[in-house]
């Protein structure tokens, strides 16, 4: 029998409700469905780094977790992939998220898959995952997959489920749960297909309509003005 896929899931979010919180949540979501429909099941772990702050901050000064931190390292330790969101303060991630990877083995993510996320109040901000976050995970050796997803407060504005799950954000989501999936070898090729073919549409109306309109409408790219 096929042993469930292992999945945890980190959240570095500071209130309560969070942004974090429902962006990890959504990134969740996908990624078992994903599994579900390549017949593969998920055991998810979810750890809010907000409950565990002064355990973080006291391993940081002494090296020693107390008895839950090291029951959440042994967790992210025997994961068979994780999913990792933070907030994000002057270009770069939370503090209390900067602690706990600090307070992590570096051998814990050596060749772990990673599902990197982030949110902020504007899209301004869009940019430090991949300034920020992605470094810092390459450094550490993680297997982080390409698509990071970044959610503003107003990718949160959906009026019902159907509408949220039509939005960019939840095709942000679904295509990196994928790459997630697609890592771990767990995504059949039919759901990888299909999965590929919705996001690739969903891409196409909120993507490429900006620049097919409005003042990007002559736009000619760079290799037909080279000639190539």
């Amino acid at each position: 029998m096929t042993q469930p896929l292992r999945l945890v899931v980190l959240t570095a979010g500071l209130s309560t409700p969070s942004s974090t919180r429902m962006l990890a949540d959504q990134l969740a979501d996908a990624a078992v469905r994903r599994a579900e429909a390549a017949g593969r099941c998920v055991t998810t772990t979810v750890v809010e780094l907000r409950e565990l702050a002064r355990e973080i901050t006291d391993a940081l000064l002494t090296r020693f977790p107390s008895e839950r931190l090291a029951r959440v390292l042994e967790d992210l330790r025997a994961a068979d992939a994780v999913i990792a969101v933070t907030p994000v303060f002057n270009v770069g991630p939370s503090g209390l998220f900067k602690m706990f990877v600090d307070v992590a083995d570096r051998e814990i993510w050596e060749g772990k898959p990673l599902l990197l996320g982030a949110t902020a109040g504007t899209a301004r901000h869009s940019l430090a995952v991949d300034y920020a976050l992605r470094p810092m995970f390459s450094y550490l050796k993680a297997e982080v997959v390409p698509t990071a997803v970044f959610a503003a407060s107003a990718d949160f504005g959906a009026a019902d489920a159907p509408e949220a799950d039509a939005q960019p954000l939840a095709a942000r989501a679904r295509r990196a749960a994928g790459e997630l999936l697609t890592l771990l070898g767990a995504a059949g090729s039919a759901v990888a297909g299909a999965s590929g073919a919705e996001d690739d549409q969903a891409e196409e109306t909120t993507s490429a309509d900006p620049i097919a309109t409005g003042e990007f409408a002559d736009f000619v790219p760079m290799g037909t003005l080279l000639g190539r």
